[in-house]
């Protein structure tokens, strides 16, 4: 009697063990990582898009040089240069969007697609998204008088990025930047209108409100005379609502291809400007 009371529960606890395990699996879903917390380390595209009917406006700022030192405050007392952007998530995927820069009044429309999610479960262990970004220099100019095609400027990248651990990310960026006209400004001064490059960029989390960014452009091939390779680093703060994004970058411009063909300092002599963004995603 005893024996068959021990087996009726040895088949009851092991019936409800293989029911539990069952519906841990089923409940249990496969989801896509947040490689990073917004769409732009600093000025450099994350391979994130936003969701679905989600929102996400960016007020971006940068100063004069740091190393003006007290007699303009660190670049403070200089003009900001800004720039303010929206974009809009058409899909979970598909991402577009609207921006104008205070210099040159240059308006950019952009898109960003993931073709491949980074999985929790390690299926896939990458994420790979492409960016095209279409601008306009908008200004008045008196010394041509230039057509639409030849205002316009552009950029291509592939973004290969990976979360590596709860606390960072990387990303590679191959990029390609276009302008149709290249003003030449002083004598014997090389212009390209097209030129390479490749990105690197990272987020390193301390907690759930506080994180470091870096970025870094290395410029390949031909360049315009003159320039330098683009870099920044970040401090952002993530209040729940708005991430704050505090950063020194060395070039003056918040798209990439005008930072790939038009940035002027380097970053590592030191010379390099403060500057602060502010990112705000609404659900819709």
């Amino acid at each position: 009697m005893n024996k068959c009371i021990l087996i009726l529960l040895v088949s009851v606890f092991s019936y409800q063990a293989v029911q539990a395990q069952m519906e841990r699996k089923r409940t249990v879903k496969d989801e896509p990582e947040e490689v990073f917390l917004t769409m732009s380390l600093i000025t450099m595209a994350t391979s994130s898009t936003l969701e679905k009917r989600n929102m996400n406006s960016t007020i971006m700022h940068n100063f004069g040089f740091v190393s003006g030192g007290v007699e303009d405050f660190w670049g403070l007392d200089n003009g900001a240069a800004v720039r303010l952007g929206i974009d809009y998530g058409i899909t979970d995927k598909l991402t577009l969007g609207i921006g104008r820069t205070s210099r040159e009044d240059n308006v950019d429309l952009r898109f960003k697609y993931t073709l491949m999610n980074q999985m929790r479960s390690g299926k896939t262990p990458f994420e790979i998204a492409l960016k095209g970004d279409l601008g306009i220099n908008t200004q008045k100019e008196n010394r041509f008088d230039l057509t639409f095609q030849e205002r316009l400027n552009m950029l291509g990248s592939v973004i290969v990025a990976r979360k590596f651990s709860d606390q960072f990310s990387f990303q590679i960026s191959p990029m390609i930047s276009h302008f149709n006209t290249v003003v030449k400004e002083v004598e014997n001064q090389k212009l390209v209108h097209t030129q390479y490059a490749a990105g690197f960029g990272g987020e390193y989390r301390l907690n759930a409100h506080h994180s470091f960014s870096f970025e870094y452009f290395l410029v390949m091939g031909d360049r315009n005379s003159g320039t330098y390779n683009p870099a920044a680093i970040s401090w952002q703060i993530d209040t729940g609502g708005h991430v704050f994004q505090m950063f020194f970058m060395s070039g003056t411009w918040f798209t990439e291809q005008h930072l790939i063909a038009r940035t002027t300092t380097n970053f590592f002599a030191p010379d390099f400007r403060f500057g602060f963004n502010v990112n705000r995603v609404f659900g819709l």
